[in-house]
């Protein structure tokens, strides 16, 4: 058997090179325009495409209205907008309010062209989606802290720090006192972010003397699985959709 060397791993770098660069980047000529499918990736999976052709003696670049599409189907259209203008400029390239484009580009500057209109369409739909989570995640919590109030009048605080047995301060949507008992209740998303920040905070307290009932509260059921639930049912008493009823509410606190 021929010993390993340098000289070998050498020469299976080389062919293994171009095959990995295939995989990654993978291009094509659809009548007078290059397409060019990067590695970088929207928030919801999709490949960013990048178009170019010539324009006389210069390039125009542009997404094809592919970071637009993706702010559509996440329903954020009024977020983008007001976002993609921004974005574009930080980027050195402009938003027409349908594509991100670069225009009268020379061939040495082909390559920034296509990685800054690549960028630029990627992060405008990245903000447009944390927009779009920010305004649901008001909404829900508006939702929790109307129903609250129905239920407990001014018994309930909102937005609350409570310091848990390790010292650390943990943010709650809101506390309920009555007496001598009290209640923590908190608003959790199916992100895993969420999940894994609700079974910290409620792990915490948890081990306080005094230590509060635990309602986490989801803001979308459906898209949770079996695991996620059982992870917060282990440091929260109660687990209860945000559509809960008053009775839910009452049987939770």
């Amino acid at each position: 058997m021929e010993p390993v060397t340098r000289m070998n791993r050498a020469a299976e770098l080389a062919h293994i090179l171009p095959l990995v660069s295939g995989e990654l980047l993978s291009s094509a000529v659809d009548g007078n325009e290059a397409i060019m499918s990067l590695p970088q990736l929207y928030p919801g999976g999709a490949p960013i495409v990048v178009r170019f052709r010539h324009d006389g003696d210069t390039f125009i670049v542009s997404d094809q209205g592919g970071a637009y599409l993706q702010a559509e189907q996440l329903g954020g259209l009024s977020h983008f907008n007001r976002i993609a203008h921004s974005v574009a400029k930080d980027h050195y390239i402009k938003f027409d309010g349908n594509m991100m484009f670069a225009v009268e580009v020379p061939r040495d500057w082909l390559p920034n062209a296509i990685i800054q209109t690549a960028s630029a369409s990627q992060r405008a739909v990245q903000l447009t989606a944390e927009r779009a989570v920010e305004e649901r995640e008001q909404s829900f919590k508006i939702k929790l802290q109307h129903q609250l109030r129905e239920t407990y009048r001014k018994k309930v605080a909102f937005d609350v720090d409570v310091v848990g047995r390790s010292t650390r301060r943990y943010h709650f949507a809101a506390m309920l006192r009555g007496g001598e008992d009290w209640s923590v209740f908190d608003l959790v998303t199916p992100h895993h972010v969420s999940i894994n920040s609700a079974f910290v905070k409620f792990s915490d307290v948890k081990r306080l003397e005094e230590a509060p009932k635990r309602v986490a509260v989801l803001t979308d059921r459906e898209k949770m699985n079996s695991g996620d639930i059982s992870l917060i049912s282990e440091s929260a008493n109660f687990v209860i959709p945000i559509t809960a009823n008053i009775r839910q509410l009452h049987l939770a606190a």
